[in-house]
């Protein structure tokens, strides 16, 4: 009997079959910008004007760069100034005749750099008399759009009405002032410069007096 040998040959083939892996986490950041309105002030503790001669009495005597404004600020601003009263105080009088009550506006006041903006109240560009509280129409410390002096800016958030967001170091031109005072008595001592004349008498009293001047700067209004 002859014997049959079949041979089935095959290929045996495997397919592997491979999916996508990822694994994701996630950092949750924060961040906080706070706004930044900053005023440096550099002036001497108290400034002095003392009239001992004619000479004083007839040109006046003018301080230059008494006060230095420096402002850094992330937020557009303005900048203004007036007296914190209406009248200066007098903390010692040398006669008995004339008047002690001093307007503050016997107080020139003159800005380097000027002010770009056109504020309807004015602005200290060349000197001039600041304004005693009363007649700012500052109210709570908010100025008002007729009478407040601007040093920089004004009433108003029109993009030529405020200044913007620097600092003093980079931008000296925009947001670093310095400030000029003046003080003209005249003979007699009757301020020829002063917006608001001298009461009674129409001269002033000699003696010593004193008043505070207000630079205020805020967030454009």
């Amino acid at each position: 009997m002859k014997k049959l040998t079949m041979i089935f040959a095959g290929m045996l083939t495997f397919q592997l079959g491979f999916s996508q892996l990822s694994d994701e986490e996630y950092s949750y950041i924060t961040a906080d910008f706070k706004g930044i309105l900053n005023l440096n002030v550099i002036s001497n503790p108290q400034v002095e004007f003392s009239f001992s001669s004619i000479d004083e009495y007839s040109r006046g005597i003018v301080k230059y760069n008494a006060v230095r404004l420096q402002v850094d600020a992330t937020v557009n601003w303005d900048l203004f100034a007036y007296a914190s009263t209406d009248f200066w105080t007098q903390a010692e009088a040398y006669s008995k005749d004339g008047e002690a009550d001093l307007p503050a506006e016997v107080l020139e006041i003159q800005a380097i750099s000027p002010n770009l903006s056109s504020p309807q109240g004015g602005n200290f560009n060349d000197f001039t008399s600041i304004k005693g509280l009363s007649n700012s129409g500052v109210v709570g410390g908010v100025p008002d759009a007729g009478s407040t002096q601007f040093i920089a800016g004004m009433v108003g958030t029109g993009p030529d009405e405020s200044y913007g967001a620097g600092s003093a170091r980079s931008n000296p031109e925009t947001h670093d002032f310095r400030v000029h005072y003046r003080v003209v008595p005249g003979l007699p001592t009757r301020f020829p410069n002063s917006t608001v004349p001298l009461g009674g008498k129409g001269f002033l009293q000699a003696g010593n007096y004193t008043i505070e001047v207000v630079f205020a700067l805020v967030e454009d209004l």
